[in-house]
């Protein structure tokens, strides 16, 4: 089945009155926007089947799909920003479901949100990077407050997903696309941010429902400010994560006012010491990502000895939060 056939065919399940189709891109989901030519309403499609194996995980499963969407349900009702809110299909169900190479996959739909997809130079600018911050805020305000039942699945992102991640980099150096010496300058410094993160605090305070993918291609700037999209890799974690993601794109000298944003909400103090280990741990996840995509050797060849500065730093307990550039989190 081709990529028309297969998006009509889930279309099916939806109301919409003679909708055309674009496609947006294959990473985590398949996703297209879709405009209801009856109504001139446009929405959001995902095929929630990952573009390579590795990122295969709960995520795409039908319960944390649901689980996903009920909380953009909650968190529209609360937040005073747009939100992608879900579509239900004709049977009132938030999951769709479609069959692709004798492969079940779930679909979704959400609520297009309308505005500007935001840029990095965007965050050089001190009044968006503190808006940045609050807006984390309000939304980590809101998880603390938000309640689920036993049916509700999302990823972990704990200790098992460090792991997962440095599997995934030892595969790098089975392949020779990271070199041995530079596998043992990453493990050590995993290993040492794994041994820290046994001492973080697990309360509820400190760790919840977290977006876990904040980057700038991630936020749309709307008439009433910064608004969040794709929540498909959402789950429990630090909150200090997604202060870490959104660090790692915003200019070196206004970090001090993203972190001023967000406590000036009242969600206490930031450790930088985490913060590091956190923008790190998400360096590697990129990179880690990327090994199993053949095309992206060349680059990791031509990017990974930055990442290696960074763990010589942190292995040498050098602060490294005002100084650390993206290094390569995203192409």
């Amino acid at each position: 089945m081709d990529d028309t056939k297969r998006v009509k065919e889930v279309l099916l399940n939806y109301s919409f009155d003679d909708p055309t189709v674009e496609f947006i891109r294959h990473n985590e989901n398949m996703t297209y926007k879709v405009i209801d030519n009856g109504s001139e309403d446009a929405y959001l499609l995902r095929i929630h089947k990952p573009i390579t194996k590795n990122m295969q995980g709960v995520q795409t499963t039908r319960e944390a799909i649901r689980s996903e969407l009920q909380y953009l349900l909650a968190w529209s009702s609360h937040s005073e920003m747009p939100v992608q809110i879900p579509v239900p299909n004709r049977n009132g169900e938030l999951v769709s479901r479609i069959v692709i190479e004798g492969e079940e996959v779930h679909c979704s739909v959400l609520k297009w949100i309308y505005g500007d997809t935001m840029s990095k130079s965007d965050f050089a600018n001190r009044e968006t990077v503190s808006a940045l911050g609050k807006r984390l805020a309000s939304l980590h305000q809101f998880s603390q407050s938000f309640e689920n039942d036993s049916s509700w699945i999302r990823p972990e992102y704990g200790i098992a997903w460090v792991n997962t991640m440095l599997t995934k980099l030892r595969s790098g150096e089975t392949m020779g696309v990271i070199t041995t010496e530079e596998f043992h300058l990453l493990e050590h410094a995993v290993l040492l941010v794994i041994d820290r993160m046994k001492g973080w605090s697990t309360g509820f305070e400190t760790r919840g429902f977290i977006h876990a993918d904040i980057h700038y291609s991630n936020l749309i700037r709307t008439s009433r400010g910064i608004s969040f999209i794709d929540f498909g890799l959402s789950g429990f974690g630090y909150y200090a994560m997604d202060v870490a993601l959104g660090a790692l794109f915003t200019a070196s000298e206004l970090r001090d006012e993203l972190l001023s944003g967000y406590v000036s909400m009242g969600s206490g103090i930031i450790d930088i010491a985490q913060l590091e280990d956190l923008m790190f741990l998400n360096i590697s996840d990129y990179y880690a990502f990327l090994v199993s995509r053949t095309e992206k050797h060349m680059w990791i060849r031509e990017h990974i000895p930055s990442l290696i500065q960074l763990c010589k730093a942190l292995l040498e307990g050098n602060t490294v939060f005002y100084h650390m550039n993206q290094v390569g989190i995203r192409i």
